[in-house]
Formats: C-alpha cells, sequence, structure tokens
C-alpha cells in the first residue's frame, strides 16, 4: 500500500482540529478521520428554526454507551452530597438515599469540530499551580511541562479563537491583553454581582472563545445564548470555524468524514503499520508516517485497548497496564432556583460570568474550584419548555407563564477530580455494531473530593439565600448523578513510562509513529476549568 500522507489524525475536536491545523500549516500531508459529518450552521442547527424546541438537536444523539458494571459505593454518611428536593416552604427532603452511585452520562457531539460545535466556549488557562499539585499539595503527579512553557501557545490558540476576556484578575493565569473585549455581562450576571458582594467575592466576565467583535470575517457573538445547539451565527469559535478553515487554506488537509476509526494494526517492529476505519458500511485502511489519536479521553483508550496484537499483548502503549487509568470527570454541584427576581435568564452568553476567588486551594481543601451562575443550562430554556410544565390553561396559564418566563436559573461549583489509578475506563465483555468493544467505567471520589463538594454546595447554599435569587426547587450533586462534559487524564503524558502513557511530546513511550493529542493527555483538568483551550495549546 503507497503512503499517501505525511499524517493521519483521527479526531477532529479541540486536539485533533489545532494538531491538524499546525502539521498543515508546517507543510505536511495530512489525513483527518471524522467519524461524524460536516454542519452547516446557517440551516442544520434548531435554532435555524422557529419551533426549534421541536426538533432533535443533531449534535445530542449520540451519546456514549458503556457496558453496565457495578458503580461505587456511597458510604452513609455521604448522603447529604446527594440529590435534594425543596418544598414551596423552603424544607429540604430526599425521596431516597441511593445506595450507588448512578451510571454516568458522558456529554459529546460528533462531527466536524468535535464537541466544541456544542461548548459553551469557555477558555480558560490552567493556573500554575494546576502544573504542580505533587509538589505544592501532595496528591497527583507533576506534569512534564509548566505553564510558563505552555504560555506561549496560549497566546496563539487564544488569537485564533479571538477569546474575549477582561484583564486584571488576580486568580487567574491571564496574557498581556485579550485578543477582543469581555462580554459585558448580562442581566442576571449583574444582578448576581451585586448579591455576592454581601459574600465578599467578586463576579468577573468569563473568558470565552466568543469573538465580541469579527477577527477573520466571521460574525461576532449575538448573545443569543444558544451555544449549546450549535452557533447559527458561525460567530463561536468551534473548531470546524477555525482551525479547520485555516488547514484547508494550506491545501495540504484532506477531510474525511463519517469515517470511524475501529483499529489500529501493528508491524513486527510494533509500530503503527496502519489504521483500519469505516467509511460509510465500508472498511479501509490508510498509512502514513506517523499517527495522531485524538478520539477524547473515553475513545483514545478504547482504541487502543482494543488494538492487541503480538507485539502489544495488552493494547497499544499499555506495557505497564496504564491505559484507561487516572480518569478524572467533571465534579459538581448544581442548585435550582425558579421565580426569581432576576428576569432574563436567558439572554447572553451562556456562562458568561464565575466566581475565582476558591480556586486556589486553602487548607483544609486541596483542590481549587470555581463558582458561577447560568440560565440557559437548565432544561427550562426557550417558551415550549415552560409551557409545558406549568399547569393549567386559558388566561391562569398566561399570567403564570408572564410571571415564570426567564426566572430560572442555576447556581453551580465546579472542581476538579482527584487523580486516581483506581478510577478507569476497561474494555467490555460485548462490542458495538463495527466490532469495537464497549467501555467499562469505575470512577469514585475520594475524601479530598467530597471535602470539595461539601465546600461546593456550601457556597451554592449560602448564594441561593441572598435577597432576589428565587425559591429554591433541586439541588444535586455528581456524586449520585454522573455526567460530564470534561473529561480527562486516561492516558496521561510524563517522563516516567511506569506511571504515563506518553512522553511530554505525546508520543507513546517506546513507539516512533503514534501520538496522542487530546485530553486524556492531562493529568489534571485544573480547578473548575474548561480544557479545551489547554488541549488546543
Amino acid at each position: 500500500m503507497e503512503i499517501e500522507y505525511d499524517v493521519v489524525v483521527a479526531g477532529s475536536g479541540a486536539g485533533g482540529g489545532f494538531c491538524a491545523m499546525r502539521l498543515c500549516q508546517r507543510g505536511f500531508r495530512v489525513l483527518l478521520l471524522e467519524r461524524g459529518r460536516r454542519y452547516d450552521f446557517t440551516k442544520d442547527y434548531p435554532l435555524n428554526h422557529t419551533d426549534w424546541e421541536l426538533h432533535r438537536d443533531p449534535l445530542q444523539k449520540n451519546p456514549l454507551l458503556f457496558e453496565r458494571a457495578p458503580g461505587a459505593l456511597i458510604s452513609a454518611e455521604d448522603h447529604h452530597l446527594c440529590t435534594r428536593f425543596y418544598g414551596s416552604d423552603g424544607t429540604s427532603y430526599r425521596s431516597a438515599t441511593p445506595k450507588h452511585r448512578g451510571e454516568m452520562v458522558y456529554q459529546r457531539a460528533i462531527g466536524v469540530g468535535g464537541s466544541t460545535l456544542h461548548y459553551e466556549g469557555e477558555a480558560h488557562r490552567f493556573p500554575e499551580h494546576a502544573f504542580r499539585s505533587k509538589s505544592l499539595y501532595g496528591w497527583g503527579t507533576d506534569w512534564p511541562i509548566d505553564y510558563h512553557q505552555l504560555a506561549p501557545y496560549y497566546d496563539q490558540a487564544e488569537n485564533i479563537l479571538g477569546v474575549a476576556g477582561k484583564p486584571g484578575n488576580p486568580f487567574r493565569p491571564e496574557p498581556e491583553n485579550y485578543p477582543t473585549p469581555a462580554h459585558p455581562l448580562s442581566y442576571s450576571s449583574r444582578v448576581f454581582a451585586e448579591q455576592a458582594k454581601a459574600l465578599g467575592w467578586t463576579v468577573w466576565p468569563n473568558t470565552l472563545a466568543l469573538p465580541t467583535r469579527s477577527i477573520d470575517g466571521r460574525s461576532p457573538c449575538q448573545k443569543s445564548g444558544g451555544c449549546l445547539n450549535g452557533c447559527i451565527f458561525g460567530a463561536k469559535s468551534s473548531v470546524d470555524q477555525t482551525a479547520i478553515k485555516i488547514a484547508e487554506a494550506t491545501g495540504n488537509l484532506t477531510l474525511q468524514t463519517d469515517s470511524r476509526l475501529i483499529r489500529i494494526e501493528t508491524d513486527f517492529n510494533g509500530e503503527v503499520a496502519r489504521y483500519i476505519y469505516k467509511h460509510g458500511m465500508e472498511e479501509k485502511s490508510v498509512k502514513a508516517k506517523r499517527y495522531v489519536l485524538a478520539l477524547g479521553a473515553l475513545e483514545t483508550p478504547r482504541l487502543l485497548l482494543h488494538s492487541k496484537s503480538a507485539s502489544h499483548p495488552d493494547g497499544l502503549g499499555n506495557q505497564y497496564d496504564n491505559v484507561g487509568r487516572y480518569f478524572n470527570e467533571t465534579i459538581s454541584a448544581i442548585m435550582e432556583l425558579r421565580g426569581s427576581q432576576i428576569q432574563q435568564t436567558y439572554k447572553g452568553p451562556p456562562l458568561d460570568n464565575r466566581i475565582w476567588e476558591p480556586s486556589v486551594p486553602k487548607h483544609p481543601l486541596k483542590t481549587g474550584y470555581s463558582i458561577g451562575i447560568a440560565g440557559v443550562i437548565s432544561s427550562l430554556v426557550g417558551p415550549l419548555s415552560y409551557a409545558r410544565l406549568i399547569p393549567g390553561i386559558g388566561l391562569k396559564h398566561k399570567q403564570t407563564m408572564r410571571e415564570q418566563f426567564g426566572r430560572v436559573l442555576q447556581i453551580f461549583g465546579i472542581a476538579e477530580h482527584i487523580p486516581d489509578r483506581r478510577n478507569r475506563v476497561t474494555l467490555g465483555t460485548s462490542a458495538d455494531a463495527d466490532g469495537v468493544p464497549y467501555l467499562r467505567l469505575f470512577s469514585d471520589y475520594n475524601e479530598l473530593d467530597k471535602m470539595a463538594l461539601h465546600a461546593m454546595i456550601r457556597d451554592v447554599e449560602r448564594l441561593s439565600e441572598l435577597p432576589q435569587m428565587g425559591r429554591k426547587v433541586t439541588l444535586n450533586s455528581t456524586l449520585d448523578r454522573p455526567g460530564a462534559a470534561h473529561v480527562g487524564g486516561t492516558c496521561r503524558f510524563g517522563d516516567d513510562p511506569e506511571t504515563s502513557v506518553t512522553e511530554a511530546s505525546g508520543r507513546i513511550h517506546g513507539m516512533i509513529n503514534q501520538y496522542i493529542a487530546d485530553g486524556s493527555l492531562l493529568p489534571c483538568l485544573g480547578p473548575g476549568d474548561s480544557p479545551s483551550l489547554t488541549i488546543q495549546a
């Protein structure tokens, strides 16, 4: 088989898209394999239609399915970290105490641009201390690179994305200036900022890959709040609108959609010989000089573990049983409130605010977290979703709609998950239609994680008691309702092959031609940070 490409990259999300872009800019011929399709923002997303709430979101129809496995036990003293409900009189109660953590829901999108198609544009630099958690706090592992080595690449990524931000935040690492000015806080965030002052906290504009002015001919952000369903203005700096277009402009990129990588074959030396992928219903193969996996922190270890051979009997890169281990998920606590005096919570960027003071670990906490509010990550977003839940008919229904529409918000805390070798993904005993085994996932929280959850629950409850915040409806945490937008750590990089999967460059230890370029490399996910900008840098 003739080698047509210098590099094959599998996956076009935050890591794969930026990797392909830089390789193409350097003159390499790149084949980019993407399992999904390419979306046209002018017609493919629900918000292009006036009855958008009745349209199924194409970005949400491909959940990652796990083979059912025993869940992690919850000890009796942890019941108050689980879902709590509130009566109309403010009384708190639980309907039941679970014996096991629930089954995880992993939020992802399949298509050119990966999960940046439906992310809310958060673009966070990890703080300096996140790179040295072992040295500073005694948990996790120190990264093989530090913040200052990565800072110039943060700069480059921010400029490509047109990140909007406000300099001067003492709790965050920042460039001298951001490519575009920060979004003014939405009405609900401004009211929240005034309320939070009573607790001594400052609400800062979030740093967002939602440019406030045009940087490359695209529309600036229109503040419609529809990021999660795909940006119908082409304004959000998802990878398809940024890195992929830059790569295509070089003439060095071949983008092949509807192409799912299903197996990696190696030669007698143990190096990658070819990628086997499914294009439509046909199985194909491709050879290159170098190969890059960028399928995300769940699919990448899945392919490595699945691709066994005589030279790799336990899967690629798994000679020390590290592939799939140190799984990191999102730890969060979310309070939903209704009937607040804050109105029009659906307006503005979805996640335009943050309280960063708790992001720096302080004794006895050894992890950090951030806090914010949002009005559009609730199930109550558009008018139809409200109307369906409001009882009554006729004038009474209309009046209640006027009183409640746009007055649902959520206060949330989000923290990093302590890396633990026991938390891992493995292959299941059954396979999907393409012959790729399902994943089994084990993920639990240690005492440091639970301490962070306690602190976040305490803080969201304090904020919920402030005037104008509304009536408490539910308080839940990911302890018994697991759901992760951010995952990482399953193929972490490091200097020691006995405790990591790849070198600092992303090349798998002991291999010449197989690299990884996605969130699975990251030893931790930062204190409440979105990892996409760090992956891209």
